[in-house]
């Protein structure tokens, strides 16, 4: 909801695009269990975006709060509060950029699809850094270099469940491009989570290739392929990392299929192998109204599952309208989302539920401020 409409305009050096928004939703089973109560919720969010851009250097900051109240008293506190911030470097053959956030967020949403642990009154606090380097070699040489750190711990009722861990990942690599349509990378990665739950520490070193590709000016794709060494929970072993993207933009729609699987660490403190399959469906009703049909599954692997680490899988299909009675400035949303799933034990019963939901949104325009 926070992205949409988020098109920053540049001034001289600086830009203020602040972003306000009101949304109520209604949802029948939020804790997916098989005994549950519906409940909605309210929540009113406001977002600054600050930027400011010279011919080398541009720098953002984004600051973030929801107030979020449930009709149901045992759900909680909603309330998600965040920070984005950045700085890249643009060098005459390179390009450095340094990213830092932090995030204070509900496990009422966080969790829903990591661990399952979906608790009233519990919240995740997420510490995140990163470092990108690009070194233009060449035309068509290039070297990458990537390191990411991600801290996350948890307070409130359920944070016995949910020990958090410290995640550390990096790669290494040079992409080739071919011609103008397209690339290809070689990259060796690795990564290493540390926790305070037993047999957590896991670690992963491997190797990738990343094929880009333009098909045609509408069509194109990302795909890459690992093989990986692992530790997971004390067990080595062997593993593939792989991803697709497949993107395809029409006259007035856009169609969009991805694929990943790869190794996600969860809130009870363990590096867990995921699959998602994700497709969705965008297409302009009339010049203001969109509509949007997408569809989403995760499963887990079999280790996670015995281990009762999470669901085997959670699927969901929704759809979507959006209207802009101005342009770039007001939007009104409205969303209905159907989901299944399993309780993360032993028996793994089924549970389902729906909600739906609708936002209104203001984006003044940006506020340029010149030295």
């Amino acid at each position: 909801m926070l992205g949409a409409g988020m098109s920053p305009l540049r001034a001289a050096e600086w830009s203020i695009t602040p972003l306000y928004s009101a949304s109520a939703d209604y949802v029948d089973n939020r804790r997916l269990l098989l005994d549950h109560d519906s409940s909605e919720s309210g929540v009113l969010t406001v977002d600054l975006k600050f930027e400011k851009a010279l011919e080398d250097m541009q720098f953002f900051l984004e600051p973030h709060y929801s107030f979020r109240r449930f009709s149901d008293n045992t759900l909680g506190n909603g309330d998600d509060r965040s920070v984005n911030g950045g700085i890249s470097f643009t060098g005459e053959r390179s390009l450095l950029s340094l990213t830092a956030s932090y995030f204070d967020q509900s496990t009422l949403f966080t969790e829903v699809l990591e661990s399952g642990i979906l608790t009233g009154n519990t919240h995740r606090r997420m510490e995140q850094a990163g470092v990108n380097y690009i070194f233009n070699q060449s035309e068509r040489r290039s070297l990458l270099a990537q390191v990411n750190y991600q801290n996350v711990k948890y307070y409130g009722d359920g944070a016995e469940f949910l020990p958090g861990y410290r995640y550390d990942s990096g790669s290494l690599g040079e992409r080739f491009a071919f011609n103008e349509k397209g690339s290809f990378t070689v990259s060796a990665y690795g990564s290493l989570l540390g926790s305070d739950s037993r047999g957590g520490d896991s670690h992963s070193v491997g190797i990738q290739g990343e094929l880009i590709y333009q098909f045609t000016e509408r069509t194109n794709l990302d795909a890459s392929l690992g093989e990986s060494s692992r530790v997971l929970s004390g067990t080595s072993s062997g593993g593939t990392d792989a991803s697709l993207t497949l993107t395809h933009q029409m006259l007035l729609g856009r169609l969009i299929a991805a694929y990943t699987r790869s190794l996600v660490p969860y809130g009870s403190g363990f590096l867990v192998e995921r699959q998602q399959y994700s497709a969705s469906f965008t297409h302009s009703l009339t010049p203001k109204l969109d509509t949007t049909l997408a569809a989403l599954r995760f499963q887990n692997n079999e280790t996670a599952v015995l281990l009762r680490l999470d669901r085997r899988s959670y699927n969901s299909v929704s759809w979507a309208l959006n209207w802009r009675p101005t342009e770039n400035t007001w939007q009104l949303g409205w969303r209905i989302e159907g989901i299944q799933s399993q309780l993360p034990d032993e028996k793994g019963e089924r549970v389902r539920g729906w909600n739906t939901s609708v936002s209104i949104t203001w984006i003044p325009r940006p506020k340029p401020v010149s030295r």
